[in-house]
């Protein structure tokens, strides 16, 4: 019974969210408004999906999300798709993600209405011209959520983080702000390892084959640590800022 009242329920969501998000794209304003609403909207319903799936968010150092920045990058580490709801609705962004991820049902929609970014990864081509788009949001003084591992893991570690999109940091001087997300407790449970696979998403699993299994745990609890702002100095360059923000998320995820 608790599963089908959540099926329902995020059915519901998923409605209003994507009715309200459609009238949002036919809004007559400039583009940065347009963007900043819909980045707004999307942290709204982030948080009442969170709410039905049970997943409690826990923010040490909040203090650090209120810092009044003009130009912001948020950086993560990555293990589920609850990482973008998470983060979208505490800090309202707009969030890089893959060209593949455009086209697919659900999360696809989610992306395209919430005001996200789209790289193609796989293809450098077009490389400079998506950091140029990226640049531009950043200087439109719009946060900016990226997730530079490039795919989600099975959390055992923080991996190396891809640093050609730092350029558009370098390009901006977008201040840096690393998140250290950390899932602890299941069902008000420790995390195990045998229960790791009902929240974390890799491997190439399927989205709606995963879902019901997160759906049938009663709660999630998430830490989230805001680390210490990366200030972006003239001679900093990605490869820089890649390293900080790596080297300070995984030593907060294992400590």
């Amino acid at each position: 019974m608790r599963e089908l009242f959540k099926w329902i329920s995020l059915i519901i969501i998923l409605i209003s969210y994507l009715v309200l998000s459609g009238i949002v794209c036919t809004f007559p304003v400039i583009r940065r408004k347009k963007r900043q609403i819909a980045m707004r909207l999307a942290s709204f319903f982030a948080a009442r999906f969170l709410r039905v799936l049970g997943v409690h968010v826990h923010v040490k150092h909040a203090d650090r999300l209120t810092k009044n920045r003009e130009v912001v990058l948020i950086v993560s580490n990555h293990v589920s798709y609850l990482d973008v709801l998470v983060i979208s609705s505490l800090i309202p962004s707009a969030f890089i993600t893959s060209v593949e991820l455009k086209h697919t049902p659900v999360l696809g929609w989610m992306a395209r209405l919430s005001g996200s970014l789209f790289v193609e990864r796989r293809k450098p081509a077009g490389l400079k011209q998506e950091i140029d788009e990226i640049a531009l949001v950043l200087g439109q003084g719009l946060p900016v959520a990226l997730f530079p591992e490039g795919t989600t893991s099975n959390g055992d570690r923080v991996h190396p983080f891809k640093n050609s999109l730092f350029d558009a940091a370098v390009a901006t001087r977008a201040d840096i702000l690393p998140l250290c997300l950390r899932y602890t407790r299941v069902n008000g449970k420790p995390l195990t390892q045998e229960e790791r696979d009902s929240v974390y998403y890799y491997g190439g699993v399927s989205f709606f084959i995963h879902l019901p299994r997160l759906l049938a745990l009663r709660s999630v609890d998430i830490e989230v640590s805001p680390l210490k702002w990366i200030v972006v100095q003239p001679h900093h360059n990605r490869k820089d800022l890649a390293t900080m923000a790596q080297d300070a998320i995984s030593a907060a995820y294992h400590e």
